[in-house]
């Protein structure tokens, strides 16, 4: 074999340098290439939805659609409920001057009648008592009796209470 030259030995030592030194340059640009194509596609992809503006505008005629109908819905239910009011407070009326209501009353005034009655009758026998003699007896007999019609016609009045406005009667018993 025949012995190369030194001016042979360095252009073929700058041949593989060259390739060598392209390499490089070109795997970053291939490299860049990719990147930039994966980056562009997977904002095409995310973006794509965005970009149709008849899809969007369907969706919003959709959503302004959807509102005019609860609007409505709304007013109608308010008129409803205004109607509703309305005879809540006829039937409240009605209830007031029912005769069920007045019959209540006046058994209600018929039993504070009747208490007011025992009372006088009490103080009054209390009086015939120191009146006339040896009736201390007689009167404690029928204090207890008239005691009892008095308790009695009380609770009668709570009971009508409770039946015209469901709570209690807050007078004190004597």
């Amino acid at each position: 074999m025949p012995t190369k030259s030194a001016p042979e030995k360095k252009i073929e030592e700058e041949i593989p340098k060259k390739k060598n030194s392209l390499k490089l340059p070109i795997a970053f640009f291939v490299c860049f290439l990719i990147s930039v194509g994966a980056s562009s596609g997977i904002a095409y992809f995310f973006l794509l939805p965005d970009l149709d503006n008849s899809n969007l505008a369907k969706k919003l005629t959709e959503q302004t659609t959807l509102t005019a109908t609860m609007e409505t819905s709304l007013l109608a239910q308010n008129d409803k409920i205004s109607a509703i009011e309305e005879q809540n407070n006829t039937l409240k009326l009605y209830l007031r001057h029912s005769s069920a209501t007045a019959i209540k009353n006046i058994l209600i005034d018929q039993e504070r009648n009747i208490q007011a009655y025992l009372k006088v009758m009490k103080s009054s026998m209390e009086d015939l008592s120191d009146i006339v003699p040896r009736a201390t007896d007689w009167n404690n007999e029928y204090q207890y009796q008239l005691d009892l019609a008095l308790k009695g016609s009380m609770q009668r009045e709570d009971l009508l209470t409770i039946l015209k406005t469901g709570e209690p009667n807050d007078k004190a018993s004597p």
